[in-house]
């Protein structure tokens, strides 16, 4: 009897769905693959057959990675352990908002006692929480 990931593998999830799930996987360590500098102004975008494009701040550091993209093929391989990665495009556009972005502290504004607060207004529109209408 064939194991449902076999089965999976061959009849529901096709070869290239697999790929492109690997390759986001290896997409995820772009800061392992390029470095912090370089990581901090590009961010990968998209995989589709092989090909992975890249969102790049700006075209001075686009023209940085395009003459980077042997060494990074071949480390983007490497931590796939297959020829996954055949080609890297790196275009300007605007880069995602990466984990490490802070909001910036805002000091705390105290309500004035005068204003009623959203509860108030709340209940006053809706009734208290607990109060059902009944037909």
């Amino acid at each position: 009897m064939n194991k449902l990931r076999e089965i999976l593998a061959k009849d529901v999830v096709g070869p290239e769905v697999a790929r492109t799930a690997r390759a986001l996987a290896i997409m995820r360590r772009w800061r392992e693959v390029v470095g912090e500098e370089l990581a901090a102004r590009s961010w990968p975008d998209r995989y589709s057959k092989g090909s992975l494009w890249v969102a790049v701040q700006g075209s001075a550091w686009a023209q940085e990675l395009r003459m980077l993209k042997t060494p990074i093929l071949s480390k983007l391989n490497a931590l796939a352990g297959e020829p996954l990665f055949v080609n890297v495009r790196f275009g300007v556009r605007a880069l995602p908002l990466q984990e490490e972005t802070a909001a910036p502290s805002l000091p705390l504004v105290e309500d004035r006692p005068t204003k009623r607060s959203i509860r108030e207004i709340r209940e006053k529109w809706f009734g208290t929480p607990g109060d059902a209408q009944r037909d």
